[in-house]
């Protein structure tokens, strides 16, 4: 719309200078916001059925008519390309928006502000497509909710990837997010992202790991001070998978994971020995020397050492021996005229760990000798005892200080706890306690792991690999936490009633809280491999996997089994 926004003339000039002065200042009011009734020629728009899933893709016309706001410029363009390139859509800052107040954002047409109609044209998992248009002009446009990282919606990965690296199961977070009512994934769309894409975005950032620590390794030029120890996934003697850990004891970092599923070996009992033996060609592989590796007292593991690694060092860790002893000490004591046995308990144990710190050189006669002692110190003999360690080095307790009674000679409690201190067992494994160092890092990946794959869930051959390698990179990023401090700058403690101390406390400091700043690592991996980077193979995911444990087994017709069910409470009358 024109208007003249002056009237005077020049009074020198042409004829062509002397016509009035005019402005565009455009359409100044909306108009009636009542919507018109339909034309012939054309429908309003209608709402499509919905989908929950991921597959119901769309064509890419449908992406390529997205609506965007008309560009200013090509130098604006150019510099959202470029933020496009360094930001990633996974780790983008996401909101929860409820569909109503969505919807108001759709209600006026972009072009003349008027009054348009919107619907949901497409659902896909966790990303919302709106179509709106305008009763009175005709203008249509689209809207996502959600950028495309090639056919996939960004949440809908973002999603399937933070549930899998943080250690959570997929079943309970989907369930959490449809009992809010929020628009999500399926299982299936779940499982299709960790097959094709995450699985090997972990593989990779492991792999990473390990080649990081191998050139660290190098440069030490060291022999290594390994510790290995099994885990099965699940309780008793019938676990599907066995996982062996060796984590270098001096840096407190996790060197390698070895997965066995039981098919692989005879039986369960056999994972343990074959993931190390797996463990070990790894580290032979890659030309690391092991000058001392400890483990616990596995009669098969013991055997193949010896056998496979004789200039490698074997020690015992001093956690598993005491466990044994307190064990025996604690039946023992149940029996009659033993009771007294039980008051002696902690200092035995306490007794065993001095034996293996106090000898820092590792001799198996002084050791022994050192244990051996304790049959005349309960008897309160303290001198005379043996040439390698004649003489108690505990200080003289008086009065008060001295909270339990001597043991009489010749007592049946006497006899009971000489027979377990000098049982041909102890005499075999406290030669080969470790004196510096223990596995109880080891004890704490597995704790970490149950984090991550907890005994309660069964996971696929990858699943179940990927979730160990996620919860070794959290270990090595944690385990060298600091000490958390007061505001004065005091240590802080913890005290906790360990179950199994039956009433007995334990005193820890507390750690500083855990970071997970690998998560975006693990975010960026994932979105090279949606990129396409890399498609070579990861040599630590195996491209082939175990059979399943029913594949040896005789299948049934569904058909057949089902005429020969029979419930055990068939005949059984029901009263009401």
């Amino acid at each position: 719309m024109k208007i003249q926004v002056g009237a005077k003339m020049k009074e020198k000039g042409s004829q062509a200078d002397m016509r009035p002065r005019v402005r565009s200042i455009g359409v100044q009011c909306n108009g009636t916001d009542i919507p018109p009734l339909p034309r012939p020629d054309r429908e309003p728009a209608r709402n499509e059925p919905l989908s929950s899933s991921e597959e119901s893709s769309e064509t890419d016309s449908d992406r390529g008519s997205v609506y965007e706001p008309s560009s200013t410029g090509s130098e604006e363009s150019q510099i959202q390309d470029d933020q496009n390139d360094v930001h990633n859509p996974l780790e983008e800052t996401k909101f929860i928006v409820s569909k109503s107040k969505l919807m108001e954002l759709f209600s006026a047409c972009r072009r003349c502000h008027r009054y348009a109609v919107d619907c949901v044209q497409h659902l896909v998992g966790t990303m919302v497509k709106i179509v709106a248009e305008c009763q009175f002009c005709g203008f249509s446009w689209q809207w996502c909710s959600q950028p495309y990282l090639g056919s996939i919606p960004a949440g809908n990965l973002g999603l399937s990837a933070g549930i899998l690296f943080s250690g959570a199961l997929a079943a309970k977070v989907l369930r959490v997010l449809q009992c809010m009512g929020v628009a999500t994934i399926t299982q299936r769309t779940f499982s299709s992202h960790q097959s094709s894409i995450l699985f090997p975005s972990v593989a990779r950032e492991w792999d990473k790991h390990q080649r990081d620590y191998v050139r660290m390794a190098e440069e030490r030029e060291e022999p290594l001070v390994l510790g290995g120890d099994g885990r099965a996934d699940s309780p008793g003697h019938c676990a599907k998978y066995g996982s062996y850990s060796t984590i270098d004891l001096e840096q407190g970092i996790v060197v390698d994971i070895q997965l066995v599923q039981s098919n692989q070996v005879k039986n369960s009992n056999a994972m343990e020995k074959r993931g190390l033996e797996l463990a070990v060609r790894w580290l032979q592989e890659h030309h690391l020397q092991i000058g001392i590796i400890i483990t616990d007292r596995h009669l098969q593991i013991q055997k193949w050492i010896r056998e496979n690694l004789p200039q490698t060092t074997h020690y015992y860790d001093v956690w598993h021996v005491t466990k044994g002893l307190k064990k025996k000490i604690l039946a023992a004591s149940k029996l009659k005229e033993c009771e007294d046995i039980s008051r002696w308990n902690k200092s035995l144990t306490n007794h065993l760990y001095w034996v293996a710190a106090s000898t820092p050189d590792g001799d198996g006669d002084v050791m022994w000798a050192k244990l051996e002692l304790v049959e005349n110190h309960i008897h309160n003999v303290h001198e005379g005892h043996s040439d390698a360690f004649p003489t108690c080095a505990n200080e003289t307790l008086d009065g008060d200080q001295r909270q339990k009674k001597w043991i009489k000679p010749e007592t049946k409690a006497s006899e009971k706890l000489s027979e377990i201190i000098l049982s041909k067992q102890m005499q075999k494994d406290v030669p080969k306690l470790s004196p510096l160092h223990q596995t109880s890092q080891v004890e704490a990946f597995h704790s970490t792991i149950n984090h991550f794959a907890p005994k309660m869930v069964s996971f696929s051959y990858h699943g179940m690999y990927c979730r160990l390698m996620i919860a070794a990179i959290h270990f090595n990023e944690n385990s060298s936490r600091p000490s958390a401090t007061t505001k004065e700058g005091d240590l802080q403690y913890k005290i906790s009633f360990p179950k199994f101390k039956h009433g007995d406390y334990s005193v820890r400091k507390k750690s500083v809280d855990p970071t997970y700043g690998y998560t975006s690592t693990l975010m960026q991996e994932t979105l090279s491999v949606v990129k396409g980077a890399s498609d070579e193979p990861v040599p630590c995911l195996p491209a082939v996997q175990p059979p399943p444990l029913c594949s040896g087994f005789i299948h049934p017709e569904k058909e057949d089994a089902i005429l020969h069910f029979q419930s055990r409470f068939a005949g059984r009358e029901t009263t009401v």
